[in-house]
């Protein structure tokens, strides 16, 4: 039997030897083989900021650049067709906050995500449940469910569109019934009818993160609680979902991002409508800045809206553990 010093010098070496072979590879890579080696071969704290270096660089073009700019145009009036940029301090967010638009927006976006998001979490999950006890045929039913996920947003828009016209599918068959609803030109049904699409959309993608952590979770502790006498329900409900925290706070943050940066569904099936039941931040800010030319404004809503998304991000990460560790 091999002692464990023999077993970590192997694998000291192993790393050695994994690390002089990367060096090779990037050695020859314009800008990144340089910094490498001028920072050199003995600090692998400094060679793993130079590997983060061309990351760091999309960022600052993608993610960092268009931020800044985008809190600089917030306290600037700029029209897009304009060079001249006017300093306006917080004018245009004392403007937005004050304003009827602002509220009605806050009002419409959380309508849906109370609405989507519990809708899409249960759902999700109990397809997620059956799909992990199904042993022939699983990856055609995954397929199956994550095929909305990856049509285009535009299409699904356009088939719900005309399902839910007055003389569309779910309406032909209300109609033996006697009723209608007219969905999308009513301001009590558009709402709910988008976010019951949006939640359909959605499910497989979220059904598969779900499902990945269910077959992680280890046998042993469900054939330990069924020889203690527990029930399905009861390790389900102690076991499974405490372990499924994970994914239950990456699927809640995702779908919240999701609820408050909707737009091309009620751009599609309502343009906003009726009455502005339907209007949504991003569909202000699309409107605001390439209708209306008003850049610093779309971009105050903007900034406005990233940080009502990081607070309440934040707010439920917070939860959700805490939730798990009762």
């Amino acid at each position: 039997m091999p002692d464990a010093t023999t077993e970590s010098g192997a694998r000291k070496a192993d790393t050695s030897a994994t690390k002089s072979g990367l060096r090779q590879r990037i050695a020859h890579l314009p800008l990144l083989g340089t910094a490498t080696k001028r920072l050199g071969n003995h600090d692998d704290n400094l060679m793993g900021w130079a590997l983060i270096v061309p990351w760091f660089l999309w960022a600052s073009v993608f993610l960092i650049f268009p931020f800044l700019f985008a809190l600089y145009l917030s306290f600037h009036e700029w029209s897009i067709i304009s060079p001249e940029t006017v300093f306006v301090g917080i004018n245009q967010y004392v403007q937005l906050l004050t304003s009827d638009l602002f509220w009605q927006l806050l009002r419409n976006t959380l309508y849906f995500f109370v609405v989507n998001v519990p809708t899409q979490i249960v759902l999700a999950l109990g397809v997620a449940v059956l799909l992990d006890r199904i042993v022939r045929g699983r990856a055609l039913y995954m397929a199956g469910y994550f095929v909305p996920y990856v049509t285009s947003g535009v299409v699904v828009a356009v088939v719900f569109k005309w399902i839910y016209a007055p003389d569309g599918y779910i309406n032909q068959m209300l109609a033996v019934a006697g009723t209608e609803i007219n969905f999308l030109g009513s301001t009590t049904w558009a709402m709910p009818a988008i976010a019951m699409m949006v939640s359909w959309k959605f499910i497989g993608y979220y059904a598969i993160i779900f499902l990945a952590n269910l077959q992680s979770l280890p046998e042993t502790i469900y054939e330990s609680a069924s020889l203690d006498g527990a029930s399905e329900w009861q390790q389900f409900r102690h076991i499974t979902l405490p372990l499924l925290n994970p994914s239950i706070l990456v699927v809640v943050i995702l779908s919240t991002i999701t609820a408050f940066q909707i737009f091309t569904e009620p751009f599609i099936m309502t343009g906003g409508g009726p009455n502005g039941a339907t209007k949504t931040f991003v569909l202000v800010i699309y409107r605001n800045a390439f209708s209306y030319l008003e850049m610093g404004y779309a971009s105050t809503i903007g900034v406005v809206l990233a940080a009502m998304i990081f607070v309440i991000s934040y707010v439920e990460r917070n939860y959700v553990d805490q939730e798990v560790s009762m």
